[in-house]
């Protein structure tokens, strides 16, 4: 046998986690939206090969940044505000460590496998797919006469991987390290009764 029933939990377990990081950053629009800003800085950026200002990659990192802290809050079922609470960053710290001591090495390692597996092998897969099959339609929405055809395509590229990957590497790394543990329901934050 390849896998151990306890490899195959720890896989399943890793997966639905997968699951919830999806449902969770696409049920909360606002988070949607805020990631909406660096994704199209990045598409710009992209149709410009980069020649772009420096406050525009400061712009997009920033937005980041805000967004990550958005995403602990509402991970945590807390409101942005308590992110200056030294407590709450005490608390997060404890879940965290104790999340880490009793899922290592066997869960993290399956997280990891999803991770790559899931997240940054099929999610790329499908936005490269996505990519080929709409990019002559998505060009003609907004075709000027001095659109580089490759330079387009990255930008696309750039664009839809800004909108999922990297904030639902956020959502399931955070995850991972306990943020929300115990925050299983799939509602917006302040909805729980």
């Amino acid at each position: 046998m390849l896998f151990s029933d306890t490899h195959q939990g720890n896989l399943l377990k890793a997966f639905q986690a997968f699951l919830f990081c999806i449902l969770f950053f696409y049920r909360r629009p606002y988070l949607v939206l805020v990631s909406l800003l660096p994704a199209s800085l990045r598409a710009y950026q992209m149709t410009q090969t980069l020649a772009t200002p420096c406050w525009m990659e400061a712009a997009v990192v920033l937005i980041r940044v805000f967004l990550f802290f958005l995403i602990i809050a509402n991970l945590s079922n807390s409101y942005p505000q308590v992110l200056r609470d030294k407590a709450f960053w005490e608390r997060l710290s404890h879940d965290a460590s104790k999340l880490m001591a009793s899922t290592w090495p066997k869960l993290l390692i399956a997280q990891l496998i999803v991770f790559i597996f899931c997240l940054y092998g099929l999610m790329n897969l499908l936005i490269l797919a996505v990519v080929d099959l709409s990019l002559s339609t998505v060009m003609r929405w907004f075709s000027t006469a001095d659109n580089d055809p490759e330079a387009f395509a990255n930008a696309y590229l750039f664009f839809l991987k800004n909108m999922s990957v990297i904030p639902l590497s956020m959502v399931y790394m955070l995850k991972m390290l306990g943020v929300g543990v115990n925050n299983t329901a799939l509602m917006p934050p302040r909805e729980l009764s």
